[in-house]
């Protein structure tokens, strides 16, 4: 399997890796979201509680933590990236995610009850 670098190159140059690169650079972009998001929370919490912008409460260092773990990604091939804990071939991850679904979607319900 290609890098993700050298994957997400060739999608934007309009050629065409193997379904299993897409499928797993897909799941190693998503994973790098999550990492994103979880940055920007611990950043709007920070600030909305007043703290000083110290390590993962400073924008400077969540960018570079960011750049760094971009870097990584982009220099491996997503199935190594993501390993076998986060591999979606792997029955236990898929258990994983069955689970937090659920408890997403109970979460969710909970909230449009409130709500309603």
């Amino acid at each position: 399997m290609r890098k993700l670098g050298e994957i997400l190159d060739m999608v934007q140059k309009g050629q065409k890796p193997e379904y299993d690169e897409l499928r797993f650079a897909l799941e190693t972009m998503r994973n790098l979201s999550s990492f994103d998001l979880m940055a920007l929370q611990k950043l709007a919490s920070a600030e909305n509680e007043g703290k000083k912008p110290i390590l993962g409460s400073s924008a400077m260092w969540q960018f570079g933590e960011r750049m760094n773990r971009n870097k990584k990604a982009y220099e491996k091939s997503p199935d190594e990236w993501l390993g076998w804990d986060n591999n979606p071939d792997n029955p236990e991850y898929q258990k994983r995610i069955a689970t937090s679904q659920k408890i997403f979607q109970h979460f969710l319900n909970k909230v449009n009850h409130e709500r309603s």
